[in-house]
């Protein structure tokens, strides 16, 4: 009987804080955000619920079965699971005038902290209803009559998804809040109170006259593109058949990524050309990119899990493509020094050789660089370094700034995989999704590295325009870097 005191004081707690502290529609709402989204044979629901410090406080005595004063997870879980067949059932949702069943696929809640670091409790659901004869034109009505007599933001979004046109809707095609989790400032004082759309869907052209469906800015609202990639890991079985060709799809996919803007084809290409790169660099290039994007994507997807509560991934994002940036400026600026030099004939200024006495008694003759790594023996003359202009550092430096920023699809498989208890199907086509995209970056400075001993067996070779061209593509480095390092703090 002591839990009533307790709750009576921290209610009256609530009631006394600041309202800036508390939730942004205030400590009494409940708001809801419901986004449709219509493909060939389902229409999906993405529905959240966001209650805040007053509605969140009612609640609790149905969350604490345990009677212990916290609200943990499990607790959360099983209140989601109890609540979802009556927030379903509040749901209405017909085509045609005909009520489809809305099936719940998963539900998650969780806890923030509102003001007097009383709680707020958030729960999403993705639900699916089954399509089962569309016809050429159909009508779509959809209702939420959840908490109708309750104040708060709510707010409707359709979607099509790729090869299904929407119009004549009464509601937009994208939110205002990201899913509630943050609210505009100069609508507060006036929540949106989107409980219901109608719009027409076809699978087809529409029809003339028609009015396409729009974005709240106006702009003409473009098909949901899913993320092939993601999707992979979610088949519903994972057999020895499915997994082959899931890891060649993945590969597949890492191979055209590649081809995308922002992912270092320039880079490459501009940096191999007027080097003596061979194979076995362009090999070691694409292997660095490999590595360096799957731990990337591992560390990432960690973060994400287990540290977004002190880091965020949208804030490392940009910092990690500033840091590529940064590698990619500084190759840049030292292969133009290096190769400005080389054509105005400054690069053997600081190279001579010197004899070794122990090696002129014996009357062999060995000669040694300031490089410290190109020796003479008996008139043979080696390096261990690769040729030209090239560096196992910089190519080194340049694979890790190709594979350092993870791509978000990679992350989010490897999240699913998660989820779905497949971490180590999950890594395995991570893996495979970083060696296309090396593939790909790898076969680019093969071509470049084709191109250029073709060209040096010419008589192009000597041309004015030819010589200057690797000191004009490591400019091109250089500005790439420059490039991608503003772009990360614009």
């Amino acid at each position: 009987m002591r839990t009533r005191p307790l709750r009576f004081t921290i209610l009256l707690t609530v009631l006394l804080v600041s309202t800036t502290q508390a939730h942004p529609l205030g400590n009494f709402s409940v708001n809801q955000y419901s986004r449709v989204e219509v493909s060939k044979s389902q229409i999906q629901l993405r529905e959240v619920l966001d209650m805040a410090e007053i509605p969140t406080f009612q609640e609790s005595s149905a969350i604490d079965t345990d009677r212990d004063g916290r609200l943990s997870q499990q607790e959360l879980d099983a209140y989601a699971e109890r609540l979802t067949p009556r927030y379903v059932a509040n749901l209405r949702l017909t085509v045609n005038d005909a009520v489809l069943a809305v099936r719940t696929i998963s539900s998650k809640a969780i806890l923030g902290v509102g003001a007097g670091d009383m709680p707020l409790l958030k729960i999403t659901w993705d639900m699916a209803a089954d399509l089962t004869t569309p016809g050429e034109l159909d009508r779509v009505t959809f209702q939420n009559n959840n908490y109708a007599e309750r104040v708060g933001w709510n707010e409707i979004v359709v979607r099509p998804a790729d090869g299904i046109n929407i119009f004549d809707s009464t509601a937009f095609g994208n939110g205002t809040t990201d899913e509630l989790k943050t609210y505009p400032q100069e609508a507060i004082a006036a929540p949106l109170g989107e409980r219901a759309a109608q719009f027409s869907f076809a699978m087809g052209p529409m029809p003339q006259g028609s009015k396409p469906l729009r974005d709240r800015d106006g702009r003409t609202s473009t098909a949901v593109q899913k993320d092939k990639f993601a999707e992979l890991i979610a088949v519903p079985e994972v057999t020895p058949f499915v997994a082959l060709i899931g890891l060649l799809a993945a590969f597949g996919l890492g191979a055209l990524h590649a081809m995308s803007p922002g992912h270092g084809k320039t880079v490459v290409g501009a940096y191999l050309v007027g080097s003596r790169g061979t194979p076995k660099h362009a090999a070691f290039l694409g292997l660095t990119v490999t590595i360096t994007h799957t731990l990337g994507v591992f560390a990432l997807g960690l973060i994400t899990l287990f540290a977004s509560s002190y880091l965020l991934p949208e804030r490392l994002l940009p910092f990690l493509s500033f840091v590529s940036g940064l590698l990619v400026f500084f190759i840049g600026i030292s292969l133009f020094k290096d190769r400005l030099f080389k054509l105005l004939g400054w690069g053997n200024l600081f190279h001579h050789h010197h004899p070794h006495d122990d090696i002129e008694e014996s009357g062999k003759e060995f000669t040694h660089s300031h490089d410290g790594v190109t020796h003479t023996h008996d008139g043979s003359t080696h390096s261990h370094v690769p040729p030209g202009d090239l560096t196992w550092r910089s190519l080194l430096a340049l694979g890790i700034s190709g594979g350092l920023l993870p791509c978000p699809s990679a992350l989010v498989l490897m999240l699913s995989a998660i989820s779905l208890g497949r971490i180590g199907y999950g890594l395995v086509l991570t893996v495979a999704f970083s060696f296309g995209l090396a593939f790909t970056l790898t076969a680019i400075g093969l071509i470049f590295l084709y191109l250029g001993s073709v060209i040096g067996k010419t008589s192009l070779a000597n041309s004015r325009v030819v010589k200057a061209l690797p000191v004009f593509s490591a400019f091109i480095v250089a500005f790439v870097g420059a490039v991608i390092c503003y772009n990360s703090i614009g």
